[in-house]
């Protein structure tokens, strides 16, 4: 694969304006090994650009900027950082909403600091595709396994990021060498018409997110799932809610109604929220598969960190050499 040696190219404080924000907390959910390792995390900027984060003193947050030489894009990106991050955002209103909740109750109490990372659109849409009618396991598989093929590899002084996955011919073969199946073909399609959305695809916090993620979603293989978790992980659209039929199998245990009343009992219970409930219900319950799941449900066990992998322990399991 490609590799570009990377130079230091800025560096700044950040202050989180959330006494609860954690930066761990932020870093150890959903990320690979190349991203997070505890005190560290790594955030792409654009491409060729990535934001290394690590705690200071006071609360601070001390980033270093490593970019491709002569690559300048990060200089407009870098002060999308903390909404990035999430570094500013007040979720009192759902931790209240999830306090005692049997799905999402572990946020308040175990990871009051933890917040959503916002990804660029593109890497967003290949989250959700790998998450068609899979579990944790194989589709976060499948995603490690195109990274290791089909990545540019950016060289740190010491340390190897994987970037995202870019469209191009080769992606689709790629990903079927790589265990996606049918969902390759959806990805061939996406890549054909990312070309037309300009740079903005490739960055997070892009303006007019919404309007590039409605743009993929009448691509042949984009349903209503794969759109609706792409708004929320490239949008922050908290009311975007992914349903498949894990999360309306164990709402509807959760809250004593039919799986196809599962949608309207979230929004009920988490209104603006939904989506973002439905994230930490994976979180919380480990994503692990129906039966024991619904079992740790029952039990009043949905903590995160029980079983690994998990969206906490992905980092790991996961590094950035096969």
């Amino acid at each position: 694969m490609p590799e570009e040696r990377l130079a230091e190219a800025y560096t700044l404080e950040l202050e989180p304006r959330m006494k609860a924000w954690s930066l761990d907390q932020v870093g150890m959910v959903y990320s690979f090994g190349w991203m997070y390792s505890p005190g560290l995390l790594r955030v792409p900027l654009c491409p060729g650009a990535v934001a290394e984060l690590r705690p200071s003193n006071g609360g601070a947050v001390g980033a270093r900027v490593y970019a491709v030489p002569g690559e300048r894009c990060w200089e407009q990106r870098l002060g999308r950082l903390p909404r990035i991050l999430g570094m500013d955002e007040d979720l009192s209103a759902f931790h209240r909403m999830a306090s005692g909740d049997p799905l999402a109750g572990c946020i308040p109490g175990v990871l009051p600091g933890w917040r959503l990372r916002t990804l660029s659109p593109w890497a967003a849409f290949l989250v959700a595709v790998a998450q068609q009618n899979t579990g944790f396991r194989q589709g976060w598989g499948m995603l490690y396994r195109l990274h290791l093929a089909a990545s540019r590899r950016l060289l740190g002084p010491g340390w190897v990021y994987l970037e995202t996955p870019t469209p191009s011919p080769r992606l689709a073969l790629a990903a079927r060498e790589s265990g996606w199946g049918y969902r390759s073909r959806t990805l061939a399609a996406l890549a054909a018409a990312a070309p037309r959305l300009g740079a903005g695809l490739y960055e997070a916090e892009p303006e007019g997110c919404t309007g590039i993620v409605e743009a993929l979603s009448g691509v042949r293989g984009v349903g209503s799932y794969t759109r609706n978790l792409a708004m929320l992980l490239a949008c922050r659209s908290y009311w975007s809610l992914p349903l498949d039929r894990w999360l309306a199998r164990l709402a509807a245990e959760a809250y004593g109604v039919e799986p196809r009343r599962a949608g309207e009992a979230l929004a009920s219970r988490f209104p603006g929220y939904q989506g973002l409930a439905a994230l930490a219900a994976t979180i919380c319950c480990d994503a692990e598969p129906y039966p024991r799941a619904v079992k740790r449900l029952r039990a009043g066990e949905c903590m995160p960190g029980r079983r690994e992998p998990s969206p906490v322990t992905l980092w790991k399991t996961t590094p950035p050499q096969p």
